[in-house]
């Protein structure tokens, strides 16, 4: 081999070198944001599921059974805990809930923040809908937002479908981008599962404590 091609592909090596050098000692702040979604389903009946949810207060633990943030406190701003017993017989009876939710986060990359999420609860005969979004960015976490539908299948079973999205601010230099992408995906899909047997843990503990009155 000349000289001169040596020395040329001394060079690009070189160069590359220097490149991920500056990658790990200037490493970038990288946004990625990941989804993930999850299906499954309770042999419990839903008015049973939804009776443990309303009255074990289980809105305010839907968000932290992914492991991924533990409760700090829950203001409601919109309160309709209990349906007026006069509705008890209308099919079409709605129970809509929102506040706000104070949340630690426990992830890798976040951190330990406390944030605030707001929540939106609407409940019906058939079906309760919870949702979450972030209120305010942190440091790291830029965007969030869960949500967890629980509804009526058949007369004996409840399917729960889950989302989960957030943004987090990685520090990744530009060669590890994708790394950071499958990390992240990974995390929210690992939440979604400890969040789906955290809730099959919750129901099976208090299937059997709800009262028989309201039968709705």
């Amino acid at each position: 081999m000349k000289l001169s091609a040596k020395l040329t592909i001394a060079g690009l090596i070189l160069a590359v070198l220097a490149a991920l050098g500056a990658g790990l000692a200037f490493p970038g702040d990288y946004p990625t944001e990941q989804q993930a979604q999850r299906t499954f389903t309770l042999p419990v009946d839903f008015t049973v599921v939804r009776k443990c949810l309303v009255r074990k207060d289980g809105a305010k633990q839907i968000i932290t059974m992914g492991g991924d943030s533990e409760f700090v406190s829950q203001q409601w701003s919109e309160i309709g805990a209990e349906v007026n017993p006069k509705e008890i017989l209308n099919a079409d009876w709605r129970l809509q809930l929102h506040g706000t939710l104070t949340v630690k986060t426990l992830d890798d990359y976040i951190g330990e923040q406390v944030v605030d999420l707001a929540q939106d609860v609407d409940i019906t005969i058939d079906k309760l809908d919870s949702q979450v979004k972030l209120e305010k960015g942190a440091e790291r976490l830029a965007d969030y937002a869960m949500q967890t539908v629980f509804t009526r299948s058949g007369d004996e079973d409840t399917t729960v479908e889950l989302s989960l999205r957030q943004k987090i601010i990685t520090e990744a230099p530009w060669w590890a981008h994708g790394i950071a992408d499958r990390r992240v995906k990974a995390s929210v899909e690992k939440t979604l599962a400890n969040q789906e047997a955290a809730i099959r843990k919750f129901i099976e503990d208090n299937k059997d404590d709800v009262p028989l009155l309201p039968l709705r």
